[in-house]
Order: structure tokens, then C-alpha cells, then sequence
């Protein structure tokens, strides 16, 4: 069993917020100096879809808006677009969790999918609404293709690596909360 306390909850948002915040440094690290032909995946919304989906009290909404406004603001994006829909993708996972607990993993990765898929699109809408400019849509299409190929070996290394697993059976009741 999975030890819950608040000092692990707060110990792994800590780790949420200390592995993003790695993740924007590793981005912004200047690696090379042509612009490059693809978009690296989003290694920030997969973790935080996975963590979302496993332990949503490991991802609160003011942590997710807050490392995503901050690599709005690093990654020079619409300050706020991005944030504010990966706030509502998780959510919307984190509302789900409780019926997720028990499906099949392959279903969790189309769920997860179908999430990020909705973000890009909202993404893509929100830029066109107000005229600002928008990534191509060959890019779009490679940074979500492969955040959706690399969410399974973000899911086995959150699992393996950190214990973000699933609650069991007996470690919630019958409302989610933990017992």
C-alpha cells in the first residue's frame, strides 16, 4: 500500500514541480543553433495527464497552471493559452480518475489521448479566434504524435520510478477519498 500521508503528498508535488521545472531547463538548454525541422514532445503535459490520471491530489490545478504559465512565458507562447487548457485537460482527467481507477491501460491512453487532442485543437481555435500566430500544423501534429507515443514510458517511469501508481481497491472509498 501506498503511503499517503501530507508529507508524501507534498513531497511528490515537490517532485512534480521540481521534474517540470527540469524539463523547461533541458528545452531551453541552446543544444543547437538552427531551428529544427520538429517540435519536441511535450514531456510537461504528459506527466501531468499521467499524474492526473494515477494521483490527482499530486497535481493541484495552481500547480499545473503555474509551471505551464511559466513555460508559456520561457517558450515566448500566448501567456495563459496553454496554461489555462492544461488546467481544464487535467481537471477533466482528474474528474474521470475515480472511473479510470479500473480500466484497462490501453483505455487510459485513449482517454489521455482524446484529452490532448481536445487541448491541441482548443489551442489551435483559440489562436485563430484572435488572429495571433500559429505554430504549422505539421509541427502541431508532430509534438502531439509523439507526446501521445511517449506517454507510456512517462506513465512506466512515474510508476516505476516515483510509485505514481493507481490507488487500490481498499485505498479509497467509495467517493475516491482516501481511507
Amino acid at each position: 500500500m501506498v503511503d499517503q500521508r501530507p508529507s508524501r503528498v507534498w513531497l511528490m508535488r515537490g517532485l512534480y514541480l521540481c521534474l517540470s521545472l527540469f524539463i523547461i531547463f533541458v528545452h531551453l538548454l541552446p543544444l543547437a543553433s538552427a531551428p529544427s525541422k520538429w517540435a519536441p514532445p511535450d514531456l510537461i503535459l504528459a506527466l501531468t495527464f499521467a499524474w492526473a490520471m494515477r494521483r490527482p491530489e499530486y497535481v493541484p490545478a495552481l500547480f499545473v497552471g503555474g509551471v505551464v504559465l511559466l513555460a508559456d512565458l520561457l517558450f515566448q507562447r500566448p501567456p495563459g493559452l496553454s496554461a489555462a487548457l492544461v488546467v481544464i485537460g487535467a481537471e477533466t482527467l482528474r474528474a474521470r480518475a475515480i472511473a479510470n481507477r479500473e480500466m484497462p491501460y490501453l483505455a487510459e491512453w485513449i482517454t489521455v489521448a482524446g484529452v490532448m487532442i481536445g487541448v491541441a485543437i482548443a489551442q489551435r481555435l483559440m489562436l485563430a479566434l484572435f488572429f495571433l500566430p500559429a505554430p504549422s500544423m505539421s509541427l502541431v501534429l508532430i509534438q502531439l504524435g509523439m507526446t501521445i507515443a511517449l506517454y507510456p514510458i512517462v506513465v512506466l517511469i512515474s510508476h516505476f520510478a516515483f510509485s505514481v501508481r493507481r490507488p487500490a481497491p481498499g485505498e479509497v472509498d467509495a467517493l475516491g477519498h482516501r481511507v
